[in-house]
This record gives C-alpha cells, structure tokens and sequence, in this order.
C-alpha cells in the first residue's frame, strides 16, 4: 500500500518544482503584457528590402547594460548591446562581423544599422526600469 502514496506524494512534489521553475525562467525575455510594450521592432535583413517585423527579448543587468535579442522571421538572431540606454555595439554573425554599423535615437527610436540589417528598437525597450 505504501508505494502507491510514495509514487503520488513524488509526482505532486515533481510537479510543484516544475511550476516554480516554469515561474522563474520568465524574468522578461520577451515583450511584456504592458499595452506600452511592442510585440514587435520593426527590422529589415538585406540592403533595400523595406521594413518587416521582427520578434524580440529584452535582458537587462543592474549596471545599465542591456541585450535586445531580434530574431527574424528566418531564424535569423542578432544581439544589440546598449549601456545607459546608449547603443553599443552588435554581436559578430555568419552574415558580418556586426562592426559596421550607424545609429541615431530620434522621437523615441533607435534606428541601427549593422552591416545589412536595419532595426527600430523603441527607446522604451532599452530604458532602465
């Protein structure tokens, strides 16, 4: 009879763990439920082609440094590391080494440039909370 109630006390306690582990592994990757939170940047992947929309997680650090990760609708993933709200740079691909690049903030927008690919990150992503 014991092992029926050790098997079932396993499986609840199994399940607890998961939820809570489920809970933890969201601390914002990803755009927000906030109506003032895009669901998507607009982005461009090849020299000319017009603007698209591109998917996105956001990671943020305690120092004023944070990641806007962009996946496009290939696949495709560029990282854009900001500090204090400040482009920085972009990560080295396949596609480029993510050194040419050009940025302008204007009316709350990040335009960046790096090598062929275009993105507007809102300024709201890269703010400090």
């Amino acid at each position: 009879m014991k092992m029926p109630i050790q098997v079932v006390l396993c499986a609840a306690i199994l399940l607890g763990a998961a939820e809570a582990s489920a809970g933890q592994q969201d601390k914002s990757p990803g755009p927000s439920a906030d109506a003032n939170t895009p669901k998507s940047i607009a982005c461009a992947q090849e020299t000319g082609e017009s603007l698209g929309q591109c998917t996105y997680s956001v990671k943020r650090d305690k120092t004023g440094k944070t990641t806007v990760t962009v996946v496009f609708a290939n696949g495709f993933k560029r990282h854009l590391f900001f500090n204090d709200g400040t482009f920085l740079k972009a990560n080295a691909t396949m596609s480029g080494t993510g050194t040419d690049t050009a940025w302008s903030l204007k009316d709350g927008i990040h335009r960046i440039r790096v090598d062929d690919q275009r993105y507007e990150v809102p300024d709201t992503l890269i703010a400090a909370l």
